[in-house]
């Protein structure tokens, strides 16, 4: 009798192992399915998040929803990824196709990744926002994030991420730092008259709006550098 009831045990647990199994292999069949030829970015560690009952703000690079963009991994270009990017832990972050899990991309096979129309690539070995680029110099972004720690009400620790921006023009393999009208002439001395005067004339601030008005100075030189000296 304790034999034909182990057995019976035996065989319902094979029938419920066998029932997960199937359960499992559809959710992988769903998951192959829908991420095709992507499956492979998809292998990542699960993304903990930042919940907002330890964290005042979140570090990623633009926003915390994920948008599509363009990923080149591992030699090859995914379209219509939907992806963020954690520039504390500087780690590219995607959405599952199923929609369940937020994985990190192993960012050894990363080449660039392009969200909202700009490329992020590395720079000088970091990952960095390609602004503007041609042939004669580059206008990239670099931003740093460390995390404070602060002490609120009855003890309870709250977490917050500073962000330090800064913007760089590569030119003749030198990376140089502008922040300024001052730093950008400095870059060009035989345009400085007619680049001060450009400034002047657009009416350019680049202490509220220093990236567009850095990326719209860099460009006009990159302009002037491709006429010749009158």
């Amino acid at each position: 009798m304790k034999m034909m009831k182990g057995t019976l045990l035996f065989i319902a647990g094979c029938l419920m192992c066998g029932k997960m199994s199937a359960q499992h292999q559809g959710l992988f069949d769903e998951y192959r399915r829908k991420a095709g030829d992507q499956a492979e970015m998809f292998v990542g560690k699960v993304e903990p998040g930042y919940p907002p009952t330890l964290y005042y703000s979140h570090p990623y690079w633009l926003f915390d929803e994920f948008f599509p963009g363009e990923v080149v991994y591992n030699g090859l270009l995914y379209r219509n990824v939907p992806v963020r990017y954690d520039a504390y832990l500087k780690q590219l972050v995607v959405n599952t196709p199923v929609k369940r899990s937020n994985v990190y991309v192993p960012m050894h096979l990363v080449e660039k990744f392009v969200l909202g129309g700009t490329e992020y690539s590395r720079r000088n070995g970091e990952i960095m926002a390609i602004l503007f680029s041609s042939p004669r110099m580059e206008l990239v972004e670099q931003v740093n994030i460390v995390l404070k720690e602060e002490f609120v009400d009855k003890g309870k620790v709250m977490y917050d991420f500073k962000r330090d921006v800064k913007y760089y023009v590569l030119r003749g393999g030198q990376m140089h730092e502008v922040d300024k009208l001052k730093t950008v002439l400095k870059l060009f001395p035989g345009r400085k008259g007619v680049l001060k005067r450009f400034a002047k004339e657009n009416s350019f601030n680049f202490k509220i709006h220093r990236q567009s008005s850095l990326i719209s100075m860099i460009k006009y030189a990159d302009e002037l550098l491709a006429q010749p000296l009158k």
